[in-house]
């Protein structure tokens, strides 16, 4: 698969949308409850799992497009990093009147070990077949 942006690019890019996803996730959990607001309709689990592989994936991604390679001891720090965020998020919620509830923040962390293990199978999958726009000269140049 040739994707036809600089790798350099792709990785800006992934950092904007991990960026605003994050702020998104902290907005969301940090809007005080209102009758405005209407509950999701979705079970809360589902919605703080989901996040959370979002969340994971992107980060190992974003480190991936950045610096190389993961291997598995960048890997476990990733899921600390968003097992301690999910931590933070849900004692922060505290002052605005919701709910620190530790199912949440277990639904967080699953869905964090998820997200690691699903960049992980697609790494191996779909990884090795990724060329990034300008890829193919640096090989022949450096052949010459």
């Amino acid at each position: 698969m040739r994707i036809p942006l600089r790798r350099s690019q792709v990785a800006a890019l992934n950092k904007l949308g991990l960026a605003v996803f994050w702020l998104i996730i902290f907005t969301g959990t940090h809007i005080p409850p209102s009758d405005v607001i209407v509950p999701a309709e979705a079970n809360d689990k589902v919605l703080h799992f989901t996040a959370y592989f979002l969340l994971t994936f992107g980060i190992a991604l974003t480190w991936q497009l950045g610096s190389g390679i993961l291997n598995s001891r960048h890997l476990w720090i990733v899921w600390i990093v968003a097992i301690v965020y999910g931590a933070f998020d849900e004692i922060s919620q505290i002052p605005v009147h919701r709910d620190c509830d530790f199912w949440d923040w277990t639904a967080d962390s699953c869905g964090a070990a998820i997200g690691i293990l699903v960049f992980v199978i697609l790494r191996k999958v779909i990884g090795e077949n990724i060329r990034y726009r300008g890829e193919e000269e640096k090989k022949h140049t450096n052949r010459g």
